[in-house]
């Protein structure tokens, strides 16, 4: 009798738990949509933690995360923009948009390798040609290699 109670207890606490999952979808979505991006990143960590594996959850962090660093970004905090647009490519490695705020953040610090890199995979993932950035990238990025200008030195504790 012990063990069904267990049973039907263990039952009970996961079906409550999935159930959340769709509203705190809902209230991430509704946020969202209303361009309250802090909100929206708090309901949507709320229902990965309960599904962790779905993949339109996944989906709509990234939309969230990378609008959330757009505004940032806007604001000119970019190392907090660098992190949400991170945390985007964690929940859907081929979102594009993250990608490419990522390379022309990049370029913005004269970083042209990870400028190359990220502009390059977020056109790869959009289906479109390298952005202009990425081009004046290559080209600065040989002039670096030939002596023409100072190479990038990354801050202690960036990201590569």
């Amino acid at each position: 009798m012990k063990s069904l109670l267990v049973v039907i207890s263990t039952c009970v606490t996961a079906a409550l738990l999935c159930a959340c999952a769709p509203l705190a979808q809902d209230q991430a979505q509704t946020a969202y949509s209303q361009g309250r991006y802090e909100e929206a990143a708090n309901d949507i960590t709320a229902a990965l933690r309960r599904d962790p594996d779905s993949p339109t959850l996944k989906q709509l962090a990234a939309e969230i995360f990378t609008q959330r660093g757009v505004k940032e970004y806007q604001a000119g905090r970019m190392i907090a923009a660098s992190d949400d647009f991170h945390r985007a490519i964690n929940y859907q490695p081929t979102y594009a948009m993250a990608y490419d705020y990522l390379g022309m953040l990049s370029f913005q610090q004269s970083n042209w390798q990870d400028a190359i890199k990220y502009g390059s995979a977020g056109a790869s993932y959009a289906g479109k040609p390298d952005p202009d950035y990425v081009k004046s990238a290559r080209r600065n990025l040989l002039k670096v290699q030939s002596g023409g200008f100072a190479p990038y030195v990354p801050a202690s504790g960036s990201r590569n």
